[in-house]
Formats: structure tokens, sequence, C-alpha cells
């Protein structure tokens, strides 16, 4: 096999592994773990079982990776990018993120928390997506503790799990149909600020108004 033939196959494979993966993870999102089986995957992604199979060794393999992948796309491609882009200081920035999760929750395919979804799901302790699921909750707990330590929380640790709570809390209230459930969660999240004397506006001395300047 020529070094061309070479490059050309893995070229194929890396793409027959990108479909297998963007097509679990879509499959993944509007049904559950369970009920998705791997003839499923395969029928859709378009390729032998024996190409997933070469890729991911097992569907519990494919489902790690669709998590990873939820942790790329979900959290750094989107909710921190939007965060970033609120201003404000940082205690605006921890209120941003409920307003991320309130646009979310209106979106046509909004099916909740893949990560708690999966956790729920798998129910096992040792089994590696229930560990992915972990992690990735994990993440955005620690995304969280950046901006309440930045903030100047008292505990961060603590906060940042408070924060979640109400994070998850409202994702499981916005599938059952309650669309403000961001909203209210965001009030309470006030109150935390408050408690920690965290301000969420920038509060700038005002200027005395000395009326306007002179004209010659």
């Amino acid at each position: 096999m020529t070094n061309e033939d070479e490059t050309r196959r893995g070229r194929t494979g890396s793409a027959a592994r990108e479909r297998l993966l963007q097509t679990a993870y879509g499959l993944f999102q509007r049904n559950t773990l369970n009920t998705v089986g791997v003839d499923r995957i395969v029928a859709e992604a378009n390729v032998a079982k024996t190409t997933l199979y070469r890729h991911f060794p097992s569907k519990g393999d494919l489902a790690v990776s669709v998590l990873q992948r939820h942790e790329e796309v979900w959290l750094t491609g989107w909710l921190e990018q939007v965060v970033a882009r609120s201003g404000g200081p940082p205690g605006a920035r921890i209120l941003a993120l409920f307003d991320a999760f309130d646009d979310w929750f209106r979106q046509d395919d909004y099916q909740g928390c893949l990560f708690a979804r999966s956790l729920l799901e798998t129910r096992d302790p040792a089994s590696p997506v229930c560990g992915a699921a972990v992690a990735g909750l994990a993440d955005i707990r620690a995304f969280i503790r950046g901006l309440a330590e930045t903030a100047g929380a008292r505990d961060p640790d603590v906060f940042a799990l408070q924060i979640q709570l109400l994070l998850l809390g409202s994702t499981v209230a916005a599938v059952s149909g309650q669309l403000d459930a961001a909203r209210h969660a965001q009030d309470a999240a006030r109150l935390l600020l408050e408690r920690d004397g965290i301000p969420t506006t920038s509060e700038l001395p005002v200027a005395a108004d000395h009326g306007p300047d002179r004209v010659e």
C-alpha cells in the first residue's frame, strides 16, 4: 500500500468515525441511550457494523465519545461563549447562565440535559458512561466555580454547587413544560449573590451635574 493509499484510507476512516459520532449524538439527544441500538446507529450513519466496532469497541465506548463531544459543543462551544459575551461584573455573568438556559429551554429541539439523562439511565457507578456523565457535570460546575471565585463568593465550591443545583432543577422543570423555569431559578440565584455581597450591576460614581458647558 502506498503512502497515498494509506492517507486516503485514514481520511475515509476519520470521516466514518465522525459520521458515526454525529449520528449517535443526534439520536441520543432525541431519544435515550438505552432505546437507541447499534443497528439503528449504523443504518442512519450509512456504515457497516464492523466499521462502528473498528472505531468504538462497544456501544458504551461510543456513548462516552458522544458525551465528550457534547461537552465540547455545549459547554465550551456554547455556554462559556455566551457568558463571556454577556459582559458586566462577575455577578452579572453568573446570572447570565440563567439567561442562556432560558434561551435554550425555548428551542424547539430542547430535550433536557444529556449529562443528567445519561447518568440517570446508566445508574451503574462503575460504568464508563456514568463516569463520563459525572465528569461532564463536574466540568460545568468547575466553570461556575471559576465565575464564583472571580466574583468573590465566600465559598466558591459550595456556591458553584448551589448554582448548578438551580440550573439542573430548571432543566427538569423545562422538560415538563415550565419554560420560565430558568427565570424563576435566576431569582433564587440573586439571593445567593446578595448573601455573599456580590454586585450584579456596575456601580459607577455619579458625577455632579454642573449644568451645560457655558457657551461664550
